[in-house]
């Protein structure tokens, strides 16, 4: 599924880091995501997404600050892409590699903006933290709570309750990332996010795998084709920079003295998915 709108999407990126030059900087830490906040919701089946949106009368909201970002960003929503078959579904790609699946986590510039409406249009509005979902054996616990309403949002229009989710506790363990400034993947294809890829997976079960691949675009009358395969096309980098914080000098069997500018992803950045080491981290294999 492709919808005629992500035509509107060519000026965006999707990271590609493929032998390319990186440019390694001291980024501090992303500092902060409300770690004792429970969130609660409604997951959305649109005919194109699977969205978690929060519910806009809670009293308390998610902050997300730190690391690149200038400025306090308020959790918001959260896309799921997807593939029908484990060789690609994420929208980001590492040295070409992909993931069965990607979740994006979206959050708006609450300093500067009122809502997500206004903040998608300007200038530093949005922050996408991206988490690459790879296939394991055991599920992150609050993935399964998004997991155990799949089978209520099957067709397009259907939306179920989301209760108590800690969006801390469902990003990957790690305070590595890579940044740029790009687009949103969905229509609008708005040129106002600073995106986060985080440096280690988060896991689902081929159980819940399955069950995200049985969604479908349309309606319970007229189901039409599987919702899934709802990622958008490639994109190349356009002259944009890609950032990191990780220190690859950190690792024992690395060789590398230290972060420089110069520094390099190589062609033998990733492995593959049947070769995944138990660190769950992203970055393997830098000499």
């Amino acid at each position: 599924m492709c919808s005629r709108s992500f035509l509107l999407c060519v000026l965006g990126i999707i990271a590609v880091v493929n032998g390319k030059p990186m440019l390694s900087l001291s980024l501090i830490t992303l500092r902060k995501v409300d770690s004792l906040i429970e969130i609660s919701g409604h997951l959305h089946n649109t005919g194109q997404f699977l969205v978690f949106r929060a519910d806009r009368e809670a009293k308390i909201r998610v902050n997300i600050t730190g690391g690149p970002l200038a400025y306090h960003y308020q959790f918001e929503e959260i896309y799921i892409h997807y593939g029908m078959d484990d060789g690609h579904g994420s929208e980001h790609r590492i040295n070409n590699y992909a993931f069965p699946a990607e979740i994006q986590v979206y959050g708006f510039n609450a300093e500067l903006y009122h809502n997500m409406s206004e903040a998608q249009h300007k200038s530093q509005g949005l922050v996408a933290i991206s988490l690459m979902v790879q296939l394991g054996e055991t599920l992150n616990p609050e993935l399964q709570i998004i997991t155990s309403v799949f089978n209520k949002v099957i067709y397009r229009g259907d939306t179920a309750p989301v209760r108590y989710l800690s969006l801390k506790s469902l990003l990957p363990d790690t305070t590595g990332y890579m940044t740029y400034e790009g687009s949103t993947t969905h229509p609008g294809c708005w040129e106002t996010a600073v995106w986060l890829i985080l440096n280690k997976p988060i896991y689902i079960t081929a159980r819940e795998l399955y069950a995200l691949r049985k969604l479908m675009q349309g309606p319970s009358t007229t189901p039409k084709a599987p919702l899934g395969n709802n990622s958008r096309p490639l994109q190349g980098l356009h002259y944009r920079t890609v950032r990191t914080n990780i220190d690859f000098a950190k690792r024992g069997n690395a060789k590398c003295p230290s972060m420089a500018q110069d520094m390099h992803y190589r062609d033998d950045f990733f492995l593959p998915a049947n070769t995944w080491r138990d660190d769950g981290s992203l970055s393997h294999n830098v000499v």
